[in-house]
């Protein structure tokens, strides 16, 4: 997380969070088996049903930031009244809803969800950037721009199931450019980008000017 005055950003959310829904789901196998009256068969039972709970609705929150989503809606709904002695069924219904993401996700809707959450985190903070742009606060919007460049940049590569893990941004700019995806004066453009994120990244703040984080700002990805 950078330490921006006034800004929380929001990491991407990445497709290694299908291995905690499948972790999540391993996990509740044990948990949603409660006594021979219906209840949990302990209070150390109900604890861990609490704790698996509020991780796997953080997580649905986290993928489906729409309140109005079905999956939150009904996570939400399983857990409205609090977790009670029953909350090994709370486990279960819960786990449902995780098994529908998991299966929409192997459909692609997961990917949609977290770009859709990584759009609505980018907005709101790329706002605060055009805001320190127009105060001439090149520094504070240097780093902004660099941050949601590299994303999008990554993102580009992911959907093209171009590898970019352990690669360098200069290097991902060439792969694109070679597979047509960049044009030469858009790879150029980008090249102008990478720059400033790699500046402002290491605080090197004589390094770039106002104009290239306006032209950082507009680069087309």
């Amino acid at each position: 997380m950078l330490g921006l005055p006034g800004i929380r950003i929001r990491m991407p959310i990445e497709s290694k969070i299908l291995d905690r829904i499948n972790s999540l789901l391993g996990e509740s196998d044990s948990l949603k088996r409660g006594n021979d009256h219906g209840q949990v068969r302990s209070e150390e039972h109900r604890q861990q049903c609490a704790e698996w709970i509020t991780s796997a609705i953080n997580l649905i929150q986290l993928l489906c930031e729409n309140s109005g989503s079905s999956y939150r809606v009904r996570a939400d709904h399983v857990v409205g009244n609090g977790i009670n002695f029953c909350a090994h069924d709370q486990v279960g219904e819960i786990a449902a809803v995780l098994k529908a993401l998991a299966k929409d996700a192997h459909a692609g809707v997961v990917a949609s969800i977290a770009n859709q959450a990584r759009a609505e985190a980018f907005d709101e903070f790329l706002d605060h950037g055009e805001e320190y742009l127009r105060l001439g606060r090149k520094n504070e919007a240097g780093v902004i721009v660099g941050v949601v460049f590299e994303d999008s940049l990554r993102q580009v590569c992911r959907n093209l199931e171009v590898e970019d893990k352990g690669k360098q941004i200069d290097g991902l700019i060439s792969e694109l450019t070679s597979q047509g995806v960049l044009t030469a004066i858009k790879a150029k453009r980008a090249r102008v980008a990478a720059h400033v994120r790699t500046k402002a990244t290491h605080a090197q703040w004589d390094e770039f000017e106002v104009r290239d984080v306006e032209a950082a700002w507009s680069c087309p990805l």
